[in-house]
């Protein structure tokens, strides 16, 4: 039988797919990963019972209305605080402007849920701030000077204060490497600096501005520690009612998945805006951004607005923290704490090695067999990061109480094996959850790589897996290591996920902090939340490193 001439190209092509180890590696790790989403998915459309309806006539209106309440004020706030303080640190000069260029990033540094009970701890009626005020200047707080903080105004505040650093980044980098000759066509036309940035500078960076409100949102739709703290009845919230207060997996498994949708349309609808669009300047007319002077009252006027995220957001409540450690630290540093610490680091190193191996193979096999069904799968395994964590623990949960079921069937008797409640199901919850950290900083390694030291390696007949360790692990050793350094750090600021799927008695510093100030004992909650901190601040000072090179 005679064939085309492009059938039997593709027919080799397709054969050298199907017997691929690399790539049939990649599609069952794509298919594990993806496991927890898809069994959150297929229970959109099941039939509920009395206990799901009582949810869906009674809670869940509250849960949507107090989720799209959060979400429009953290996007009103952020784009406000992020666009703005980028706008003065690209576009001027004034006192402290290098200073802010990574000081405004340090918040980022501050979990939600610590900041949250920080400020509650600050604004109480017996916090250091009102007794000074009441003793010194005879002001009469009351139960609370301004406002009660513990609602949903207050966490719209702490939430837009910790996670504008994620507008104010791709807001910089953007306005940073405009084209000056833009701003100065709109200047020889008559136009003013105000109507420069809302006519010019705005329309063009929305691609980017609307990125960082996305990444603030799946942020926002991921918190659970300051909403439970605050009281603000949110779907993450309601997923661990309708888990522990109700006792109802079926509950809880329909509600992530209402909750997986909502993501998912979030980030259909950043994608659907963006399209295509290119709003860049870096052609041969490019010319870089020249800084304004500001004068005194101007450059002082530009000082405050960007000390004022960066006060309310890092500075402040660090220095309580600081300040509550040192009373604390005595009764609070014993025994179990050093258990929480070994708890916490070698979850968090485990959890970074795992994650860092499965995207560094992933990743290669995307690199060395880039065909669109490949590249398919690294998208599908990367997909845990924009879905909220209590979803992820759900998605694990439910397929591994199943397998528990069996296994004990098949265990001897006396004998007990069991998934759930194990370091494995954490391990993998974080695996699935935090998979694109490492990919996305591995595969960006890898593109600058030359592919021809590959090939060069090959034809010298070395195996895809000599090539990967004796080529690629060398020259990828900075990103290996910033891949697992990133995990790390968010393993072990992870609060819902943990809290769901931890073995009995585990806790972990995250956890601890976060009973302690549930139980109103904030200023010990202060040690563990500072070590946090200080750990979470490694990647922003390496940023602010490379930050420095370019500014």
């Amino acid at each position: 039988m005679n064939l085309k001439p492009g059938t039997s190209i593709l027919s080799l092509q397709t054969h050298r797919q199907l017997t691929n180890p690399w790539i049939w590696g990649a599609l069952l790790a794509a298919l594990v990963i993806a496991l927890p989403l898809l069994v959150v998915f297929s229970n959109v459309l099941t039939p509920g019972d009395e206990t799901w309806l009582h949810i869906l006539r009674n809670l869940i209106p509250t849960y949507v209305l107090n989720t799209l309440l959060l979400m429009a004020g953290v996007s009103l706030f952020t784009f406000i605080m992020g666009v703005s303080t980028a706008w003065l640190v690209s576009m001027y000069s004034f006192p402290g402007r290098k200073f802010f260029s990574w000081a405004l990033i340090m918040p980022i540094a501050l979990p939600a849920y610590i900041s949250g009970f920080t400020w509650a701890g600050i604004l109480d009626y017996t916090s250091p701030v009102y007794v000074f005020l009441r003793n010194n200047f005879g002001i009469d707080t009351g139960q609370y000077l301004f406002f009660n903080i513990l609602s949903l105004p207050g966490a719209i505040i702490i939430l837009s204060l910790a996670l504008y650093p994620y507008v104010f980044l791709i807001s910089r980098a953007y306005f940073s490497r405009q084209s000056s000759t833009l701003f100065e066509v709109a200047a020889s036309l008559g136009k003013k600096q105000s109507h420069i940035f809302f006519g010019v500078a705005l329309p063009m960076a929305r691609p980017a501005i609307v990125a960082g409100i996305s990444l603030a949102l799946m942020e926002v739709l991921n918190d659970y520690g300051l909403a439970r703290y605050f009281g603000v009845d949110t779907f993450t919230t309601g997923i661990f009612t309708a888990w522990f207060a109700f006792s109802h997996p079926q509950s809880a498994l329909k509600l992530s998945a209402y909750l997986m949708i909502f993501v998912l349309i979030l980030i259909i609808l950043e994608r659907t805006q963006r399209g295509k669009m290119r709003y860049d300047m870096l052609g041969s007319t490019y010319r870089p951004i020249k800084r304004t002077m500001l004068k005194k009252s101007r450059g002082i006027l530009a000082m405050i607005l960007c000390m004022f995220p960066f006060l309310m957001g890092f500075l402040i409540p660090v220095i309580m923290l600081i300040y509550w450690s040192n009373l604390t630290l005595v009764n609070v540093v014993d025994y179990r704490f050093t258990e929480l610490l070994l708890n916490s680091f070698v979850l968090a190193a485990i959890a970074s090695a795992v994650v860092t191996a499965f995207a560094l193979f992933i990743a290669f096999t995307v690199r060395s067999f880039p065909s669109r069904f490949v590249k398919f799968l690294a998208r599908v395994s990367t997909l845990g990061y924009a879905i909220p964590g209590a979803v992820v623990a759900i998605g694990i949960l439910i397929p591994f109480l199943w397998m528990d079921s069996k296994l004990i069937t098949l265990s001897s008797p006396g004998v007990r094996i069991a998934l759930t409640g194990t370091w494995f199901a954490l391990i993998f919850a974080y695996l699935v959850r935090f998979m694109a950290v490492g990919f996305n900083s591995i595969d960006s390694g890898m593109e600058r790589i030359s592919p021809s030291l590959d090939e060069a390696s090959r034809s010298l007949g070395l195996s895809n897996m000599k090539t990967l360790g004796k080529i690629n692990m060398p020259l990828l050793r900075g990103a290996l290591i910033s891949a697992a350094l990133l995990v790390f750090i968010d393993v072990l600021k992870e609060l819902p996920l943990t809290l769901i799927l931890r073995p009995f008695n585990f806790d972990t510093l995250a956890i601890r902090a976060f009973e302690f100030a549930s139980d109103e004992r904030v200023a010990e909650a202060a040690p563990a939340a500072m070590i946090i901190i200080i750990t979470g601040m490694v990647p922003v000072l390496l940023l602010n490193r490379l930050m420095g090179r370019t500014d």
